[in-house]
Formats: C-alpha cells, sequence, structure tokens
C-alpha cells in the first residue's frame, strides 16, 4: 500500500471526480478549494500527519484502507477472484473517506511553542499546532453539517460519518449505545471506523518512522 500520496491535492481531485457524480459535488469541491485549509491543514495538532497537508494525505489513507475492505468485506469466499464494486460503492468509499474528516477545516492553527530538544536535552521554539475550534458542533457531527450544506448523503452514508471515531466518539464514551444501533442497520458503519483506525495507526505511523 503506498503510505504518503506523491501530490495529495491531485490524487484527492482524481478520485472525487472520477468516483461521485451526485449533485452538488461541485459545490461542495469548490467550498473545500477557495474557502477552507482543507489541502494545507494538518490530520491533527501532535498525533498522526501533524503537518501542512495532513489532512488530504489522511483522506486519501482513509479511501485507500476503505476500499480495500469493501472489497474484503464483499468478496464471496465460495467465488474465485477479487470482488468488483459497483458504481454506487465506490461512491460510498470515495464520499466517506475524503470527507469524513471535512471537520478538521479551519481548527489547527500553526503557532510558536516550546519544546524540550531530544538530544541536547536543550528547550527550543518550534512551530506546532493548536486546536481552537470556532464552531463546536462535535466531530462526527460537524462533518454531516458541513458536506450537507453542500452534496446530499445517503442515510448509510450519515450514520458512517456521524459514528466514525468508534470508541473515541463523546457520545459513546458518556454511554450512548446509539453507534452500537448504527452498526445494526449498516455496516459501512464499523468499515470507516476500521479504515480510519488502520490509516492513523498503521499506515501514517510507519511512514513517520
Amino acid at each position: 500500500m503506498e503510505q504518503i500520496a506523491r501530490d495529495p491535492r491531485a490524487d484527492f481531485l482524481a478520485v472525487y471526480n472520477r468516483s461521485i457524480g451526485r449533485n452538488g459535488k461541485a459545490a461542495l469541491l469548490y467550498w473545500l478549494e477557495n474557502d477552507t485549509d482543507f489541502f494545507t491543514a494538518p490530520a491533527s495538532s501532535k498525533n498522526h500527519l501533524a503537518q501542512p497537508g495532513g489532512l488530504a494525505v489522511h483522506s486519501l489513507n482513509v479511501w485507500r484502507r476503505l476500499r480495500e475492505i469493501a472489497v474484503r468485506d464483499m468478496t464471496d469466499r465460495n467465488e474465485p477472484g477479487v470482488r468488483q464494486l459497483s458504481e454506487a460503492d465506490e461512491e460510498t468509499v470515495a464520499v466517506l473517506g475524503l470527507l469524513h474528516d471535512v471537520c478538521k477545516v479551519g481548527v489547527y492553527h500553526q503557532e510558536t511553542k516550546r519544546r524540550r530538544n531530544p538530544e541536547t536535552k536543550q528547550w527550543e521554539d518550534c512551530l506546532g499546532y493548536t486546536f481552537r475550534d470556532p464552531f463546536p458542533l462535535g466531530h462526527g457531527e460537524k462533518s454531516l453539517f458541513l458536506i450537507t450544506r453542500h452534496m446530499a448523503l445517503t442515510e448509510e452514508e450519515a450514520l458512517a460519518i456521524r459514528w466514525h471515531m468508534g470508541a473515541y466518539d463523546d457520545a459513546v464514551k458518556g454511554g450512548s449505545r446509539s453507534m452500537t444501533e448504527a452498526m445494526n442497520l449498516t455496516p459501512w458503519v464499523w468499515r470507516l471506523q476500521e479504515a480510519d483506525m488502520c490509516a492513523a495507526w498503521i499506515d501514517e505511523r510507519s511512514a513517520a518512522e
């Protein structure tokens, strides 16, 4: 599996334009490109891909992982060969993989921070990211809101994006059972969770080592 896209913006646009065909895709892409920092933002403040452009790379990594998971999950063990995803499934994979984290636009702010150099043991200035969310709607909830301002989602896609944080979701940590109910309704919920975890904890961790 390719760990880091050679040109994240170009690769994102290629997958987006090839796989997504529904009304509103152009308006959503225009907003991402012109009114947000989606293609320059990091994926996190200090964990996976905390670097300029990290969010686009992470989105591509999740798309790749999700496509592999969907093919694996839908392949009939009793039939030889690899399952070919339908056009509708390819679109859902692209929507979920590429757009699940649009809630992260405009929340990571680059600032000068202090850190202790592990080699010299001296404190020094360095550039880092601070998380400040001007619209604290929730993680999956915010992605849903931002996407559907421009483009409609299927019910299965909406459930998957809403609950893609899995056990890290605030509602789940508070005792909500709604995620379990969502998983019972559609496998795309746990597929996206698996893809997100694989991207963050395998692809992006090994790429940084």
